[in-house]
């Protein structure tokens, strides 16, 4: 069986022994925790993306005869890998450019993001290869022809409040671009997605399927951060054949396009039914 590329790194950290979080309901499981039970104990957040790549992962480990669990837990960075290297999680879907600066990884070539990740941590959590999911900041205009070069003091710009926080956000275009345009929070993305249709520029998460209609903002002095997703896991693990394969495969057909489908679905039908029916269309062999 071909095996997954990962990199091993160790991580160093003071937080070991983490509270566990309460227990996110799973659609393809089993009780009991990794120890206990030989379940794959899978790590989602309260983000809508990582979300569907958990239960993604569920579904497929279920589909190759191994048994699931889905947890739910911080978007700390610090506090994921802590409890995967103490053994109470074994997978988690994550984000390298998001990674590495709650780590503080020192990372100036987006093309060595996840090499450059791994030397910062160095060996006791195994990253597994990217997806071609890019979890980063998109602007987004109603139509084409606008770049982030041309805002003006009156332009408005609406987002979320982890952008305005985020290095590629207001900070960003005042320090890459000298502009300085009105900003706006708004976290409820179908909001923010009528305010583009008037006329704002908007902020989303790369796979939101409220921007699906909307164009994006050019952005000529690459001031926003490719945000690629991997996946983290339990050293323990990276023997295990099916895992690797599961993941690596899932990882091969991933996209922005394929995740903001399945999340317009799982507004209709459920996420466990959307993420079904998308491993129906898209079969692991």
């Amino acid at each position: 069986m071909k095996r997954c590329v990962l990199i091993v790194l160790t991580v160093l950290l003071a937080c070991v022994g983490c509270a566990r979080q309460t227990p996110f309901t799973p659609s393809a499981s089993a009780g009991g925790s990794a120890s206990a039970s030989g379940a794959v104990v899978i790590a989602t957040t309260d983000d809508p993306a990582t979300k569907a790549l958990a239960e993604l992962y569920a579904q497929g480990l279920v589909a190759k005869g191994h048994t699931a669990r889905i947890v739910e837990v911080s978007g700390d960075t610090n506090t994921l890998v802590s409890r995967l290297m103490a053994g109470e999680l074994d997978l988690a879907p994550a984000y390298a450019w998001t990674a590495a600066q709650t780590l503080e990884v020192d990372s100036s070539d987006p093309s060595a993001l996840v090499s450059d990740l791994a030397r910062a941590l160095d060996g006791e959590v195994a990253v597994l290869q990217p997806s071609q999911v890019d979890h980063g900041w998109r602007y987004l205009a109603k139509a084409p022809g606008h770049a982030l070069s041309e805002l003006t003091g009156t332009d408005r710009v609406v987002g979320p409040a982890a952008w305005l926080k985020a290095p590629d956000g207001p900070e960003g275009l005042a320090t890459i671009y000298g502009k300085r345009p009105k900003v706006e929070t708004v976290d409820d993305s179908a909001a923010r997605a009528e305010q583009v249709r008037a006329g704002a520029i908007g902020v989303f998460e790369g796979t939101d399927p409220a921007a699906a209609d909307l164009q994006a903002v050019e952005d000529p002095l690459g001031m926003v951060a490719s945000d690629p997703q991997v996946a983290l896991l339990r050293t323990e693990l990276s023997s295990d054949d099916t895992v690797l394969d599961v993941v690596q495969q899932l990882h091969g057909k991933l996209d922005n396009a394929a995740l903001m489908s399945m999340r317009s679905r799982a507004a209709t039908i459920g996420l466990t039914e959307a993420v079904a029916e998308w491993l129906k269309a898209n079969p692991l062999t």
